[in-house]
């Protein structure tokens, strides 16, 4: 595996990772009934990290696989 596969693969688990941490905040977030445009603020912010970014990385990559 390449270097820059490598760097690329981190980036991805590090995009999942952190949209599965903000998805953990906007659940407490609701849990402990804080305002609604804060949950779905950190929703949306968790399911950009963890289906957009990941998806345009690799679109990228199909299109220049070097």
């Amino acid at each position: 595996m390449t270097s820059n596969a490598m760097n690329l693969m981190l980036l991805v688990m590090g995009s999942v990772f952190l949209g599965f941490l903000f998805f953990g905040g906007s659940y407490a977030a609701f849990m402990y009934k804080k305002s609604k445009a804060l949950v779905w603020t950190l929703f949306t912010i968790a399911i950009l990290l963890i289906t957009l970014i990941p998806v345009i990385l690799a679109v990228i990559v199909s299109i220049n696989p070097h």
